[in-house]
C-alpha cells in the first residue's frame, strides 16, 4: 500500500478519486506540530533550539497518521507547495519515528488535476532541509520578537498589546501614511484650458509653457490677466502629430495582486479571497494560490490559446506566447502564477457566489495575460496665440487626445483602477495639420487643489508589503487581519487608519527597537531566509545575526519600560494651595 498524505480533507477525497485501488490518502489537517502557545519555547543558550508540541487536538489524528507510515510500503508527503509544506511534512517525519529504510517522498504538485498529482507522484524527490530550515528560521525569529516584545510593550505602555515581525511593520506603513497627510497642506492654484472646436468636434487644450516655463498660477488674477492678453487672439496648430500606442496586458495573477484585483473588482478583504483561493484549489480549479511568481506551464498557454482562437479569432492571439518577470522583491520564480488548471472551463460553467466570481476574475486574467496588446492612436498637439502668424505670445498650449483603435486583451479583462499616467483621462482629439487655424468657444479658469496622499485600502497595503519586500505570499492577507483584529488599525471608509492605541504601539516599537521594525531591515531579513532557503546560509547564521542585534535593544527597551512602571507607582508630590479669604 501506498501512502499519500495532503493537507486538507477536501484535497484527499479529491487526491483519492484520481489514484483508486493500492493507494491511501489521508489528510493532516495543516501543521501539527508548533511552539507552545503560553511560553517562549525556544531555547536561546542551546543554540536557539526549538521545543516543538503537539498542537491541541491533534493527539488522535497523529497517532492515525503516524499508524499509517508505519503500516504502508512507500510514503508520499504531499503537503502544499512552499516552506510551510515542506515543514508540516518534516514535522509528520519526527513524529513518525525510525522508519527503518522505509521509502519515503516528497510530492510536489501546483494543481489538484490528474495529470498534475500523478506526474508529481511519478517523479518524487527528498525532503528539502534547507526549506525546512527557512520557515525552522522564520517561526524561531518571529517567536522571540512576539513573545519577547510584547510583554515590555505592555509594561512600557500600560495595556494589553503584541508587537510582531512583520505585523507590526504593517502598522508602520499605516501609521506613516497618516501622518503624511497630517502634515501635507493643500495649495490651491489656477489653470487655463482652452476649447476648441473644429468641424463640428470640440477638444481641450491646457496652457502648457509660459515663457519656456510650466504653468501653474497662485492667483486667479494672475490667471486672469494671461486670459485677457488673449482676448482677440488668433490660435494655430504649431505641431501635430499622431502614433500608436501598445498597452501590454499584465501578468496573470500572483497572491498579492490577486488580493488587490478582488478587492478594487470584487470588494473582498484579503482574507476572504485567500479563504476563496483556497476553495478553488482544493476543488481542483485553480493553482496553488500563494505565490509570487508569474511563470505559466506550456500547456496551461497552449490551451489558453485554443481557447483564444476559439472565443475571440486570430486577431486577438499573438505571434509569440507571452512571458513576463516578476517585479516583486525577492520573488520565489520558480512557483507558477495564478491560473485556472482547465483554461477550457468558462467562468459561466462554475457554480454562482463568490467563489465563482474569483475564478473569473482569475480566469480572465489569465487569458487576457495571453492575449494581443490594445492599440490606441494617439493624437498631440502645440497650438499657439498670437495678434498674427508672424509674432506668436510666449506661450502655448498643449492638446493630448487617445482613441482605441483595437481592444486586444480588453476584450476580456480591464484592471480595476489601472493607472496608466497623463493620458487615463484623455478625450479625443481630432487630426490637426500644422498651421491649421482654430476657433477658440472658451477659456475657463480652471481652480484645483493639491491632495493629500490617500489612506491605504487594505489591497493597497498588501501592494506595499510586496514592493518593500516584507513578508511572503502566505502572510499579506494574516498581517492585515491581525492589526484589524487587535484594534490597532480601524476601516474608515474602506480605508486603514490607525487608532490612538495603533500609534502609541507603533512609536514605541519604533523608537526602541530602531532595527528590528525598520522596513529595510525586515525586507532583508525576509532575503536572508531566502538564502537558507537556497542552501546559501546556515539557519544557525542567521539567528545568531539577529540575536547580536535585538539583544542589546531588548535590553535597553526592559530598562525603559520599568523606568515607565516606576513613575507611574511613584506618590504624586502634594501640592497645597493657599487658603480662599
Amino acid at each position: 500500500m501506498k501512502l499519500v498524505i495532503v493537507e486538507s480533507p477536501a484535497k484527499a477525497k479529491k487526491v483519492a478519486g484520481f489514484l483508486g485501488a493500492g493507494w491511501k490518502v489521508e489528510a493532516c489537517r495543516g501543521h501539527v506540530r508548533d511552539l507552545p502557545e503560553t511560553e517562549l519555547g525556544v531555547s536561546v543558550d542551546e543554540g536557539f533550539r526549538p521545543q516543538y508540541v503537539l498542537l491541541p487536538r491533534k493527539g488522535n489524528l497523529v497517532k492515525r497518521l503516524v499508524k499509517a507510515i508505519r503500516e504502508a510500503d512507500e510514503v508520499y508527503l504531499a503537503t502544499d507547495p512552499d516552506r510551510e509544506g515542506e515543514a508540516i511534512a518534516w514535522h509528520l517525519l519526527q513524529l513518525a519515528g525510525n522508519l527503518k529504510g522505509k521509502p519515503v517522498y516528497r510530492a510536489v504538485f501546483n494543481a489538484i488535476t490528474e495529470s498534475a498529482i500523478k506526474a508529481a507522484l511519478a517523479e518524487p524527490r527528498q525532503l528539502d532541509e534547507a526549506l525546512v530550515s527557512a520557515q525552522s528560521a522564520r517561526r524561531i525569529v518571529d517567536r522571540l520578537v512576539g513573545y519577547l516584545v510584547s510583554p515590555v510593550a505592555c509594561k512600557a505602555l500600560d495595556g494589553r498589546l503584541s508587537a510582531g515581525r512583520v505585523q507590526s511593520v504593517a502598522l508602520r506603513l499605516v501609521v506613516e501614511r497618516e501622518r503624511e497627510i497630517e502634515r501635507f497642506r493643500p495649495e490651491t492654484f489656477f489653470t487655463l484650458t482652452a476649447r476648441f472646436a473644429v468641424e463640428g468636434c470640440q477638444f481641450e487644450a491646457k496652457l502648457h509653457r509660459l515663457k519656456n516655463a510650466g504653468v501653474r498660477f497662485i492667483t486667479r488674477e494672475q490667471a486672469a490677466r494671461v486670459a485677457g492678453l488673449l482676448s482677440g487672439a488668433t490660435f494655430r496648430v504649431s505641431k501635430s502629430a499622431q502614433t500608436l500606442k501598445l498597452r501590454n496586458p499584465l501578468p496573470p495573477f500572483t497572491t498579492s495582486s490577486l488580493q488587490q484585483a478582488a478587492s478594487k473588482g470584487l470588494g473582498l478583504s484579503p482574507e476572504k479571497t485567500m479563504g476563496l483561493a483556497q476553495t478553488l484549489y482544493e476543488q481542483g480549479l485553480i493553482t496553488y494560490h500563494r505565490t509570487d511568481g508569474v511563470a505559466v506551464a506550456p500547456e496551461a498557454q497552449t490551451t489558453a490559446h485554443e481557447v483564444i482562437l476559439r472565443e475571440y479569432g486570430q486577431a486577438y492571439l499573438p505571434p509569440t506566447p507571452a512571458t513576463y518577470k516578476t517585479k516583486a522583491q525577492n520573488a520565489q520564480e520558480a512557483h507558477e502564477a495564478i491560473r485556472p488548471t482547465d483554461v477550457s472551463k468558462m467562468p459561466e460553467e462554475t457554480a454562482d457566489g463568490d467563489a465563482a466570481k474569483l475564478y473569473a476574475l482569475i480566469w480572465r486574467c489569465f487569458i487576457a495575460s495571453q492575449m494581443t496588446p490594445a492599440r490606441y492612436t494617439l493624437t498631440g498637439a502645440l497650438i499657439h496665440a498670437g495678434k498674427s502668424k508672424d509674432k506668436p505670445f510666449p506661450l502655448a498650449f498643449k492638446a493630448q487626445g487617445r482613441e482605441l483603435a483595437f481592444d486586444g486583451f480588453l476584450r476580456v479583462y480591464e484592471e480595476p483602477e489601472d493607472d496608466e499616467g497623463d493620458m487615463k483621462d484623455a478625450g479625443i482629439v481630432p487630426a490637426l495639420k500644422e498651421g491649421q487655424t482654430l476657433a477658440l468657444v472658451e477659456l475657463p479658469i480652471d481652480e484645483a487643489r493639491t491632495r493629500p496622499p490617500s489612506r491605504f485600502s487594505e489591497a493597497g497595503l498588501v501592494g506595499a508589503l510586496e514592493k518593500h519586500g516584507v513578508g511572503r505570499p502566505s502572510t499579506y492577507a494574516g498581517m492585515v487581519s491581525v492589526v484589524k483584529r487587535k484594534s490597532y488599525v480601524a476601516l474608515k471608509q474602506k480605508r486603514l487608519a490607525p487608532t490612538e492605541t495603533g500609534v502609541k504601539l507603533c512609536d514605541f516599537l519604533t523608537e526602541r527597537f530602531p532595527q528590528v521594525f525598520d522596513i529595510g531591515y525586515t525586507a532583508r531579513l525576509e532575503a536572508a531566509l531566502d538564502q537558507v532557503a537556497a542552501g546559501e546560509m546556515g539557519q544557525s547564521e542567521l539567528l545568531d545575526t539577529f540575536w547580536r542585534g535585538f539583544q542589546p535593544q531588548l535590553k535597553n527597551a526592559t530598562e525603559y519600560a520599568l523606568a515607565q512602571i516606576k513613575a507611574r507607582q511613584s506618590p504624586k508630590p502634594l501640592v497645597l494651595h493657599p487658603a480662599k479669604e
